[in-house]
């Protein structure tokens, strides 16, 4: 009976393991993105206006229509204040995410120390291809109902640089060797205090799409 005792709780152990280990496991999707150039006469109407702010400042810009798993996609990317942005539209003209070309040293010191942390413990080597911060329009709870930014108000916040007032986020393409030796190339989603939030296979590298 002792025995059987025994054999009960090493196997409730083992399934409560299992059970933790697979909550932490992060799962591990596959993106797959066609970038293509046209013309700004091809965007939609309803983007070109809204990002007319960014549009009548901005230099070196080009428009790309952007298919992918979740639809078809419209952004152009410029040079904006001096700085390397991309804005993303939906086929409807609502603006999706704003995002800056980076360097990791301008991520604040925090974030950076974690997200290098992360790739340490779980990569024996890896190489940065690209790395962006992404400007997230705020969502709020106020009594009891979600209210969400429009896309008047979450381009204002971007262009006044609100941060209050934007969720911030970073996101890194990186070419990676795991423990096993097995290579890969990611993207990874980061949240405002440098812990992962998403992970993605790359399907498509991102050399083969147009960058800035």
């Amino acid at each position: 009976m002792q025995k059987y005792r025994l054999y009960i709780l090493a196997f409730s152990f083992c399934f409560v393991c299992k059970m933790v280990c697979g909550q932490q496991k992060q799962e591990v999707t596959e993106k797959y993105e066609k970038e293509i150039s046209v013309n700004q006469d091809d965007f939609p109407e309803k983007a070109l206006k809204l990002a007319a702010p960014i549009l009548k400042n901005s230099k070196k810009t080009r428009f790309y229509k952007e298919i992918n798993a979740n639809g078809t996609f419209f952004e152009f990317k410029c040079r904006y204040r001096g700085e390397y942005i991309s804005v993303k539209f939906n086929e409807r003209g609502q603006l999706v995410d704003i995002e800056i070309l980076r360097k990791l040293e301008d991520f604040p010191e925090e974030v950076r120390i974690a997200i290098q942390q992360y790739f340490k413990e779980n990569y024996e080597k890896y190489q940065f291809n690209r790395i962006q911060i992404q400007y997230n329009r705020e969502e709020e709870y106020e009594d009891g109902e979600l209210e969400i930014d429009d896309d008047e108000e979450y381009l204002e916040e971007f262009l006044e640089l609100d941060l209050e007032d934007l969720i911030i986020k970073y996101e890194i393409e990186a070419e990676t060797v795991d423990p096993s030796n097995k290579r890969g190339f990611f993207e990874f989603l980061f949240n405002k205090e440098g812990k992962l939030e998403d992970k993605r296979k790359i399907v498509k590298r991102a050399d083969d799409n147009v960058l800035y």
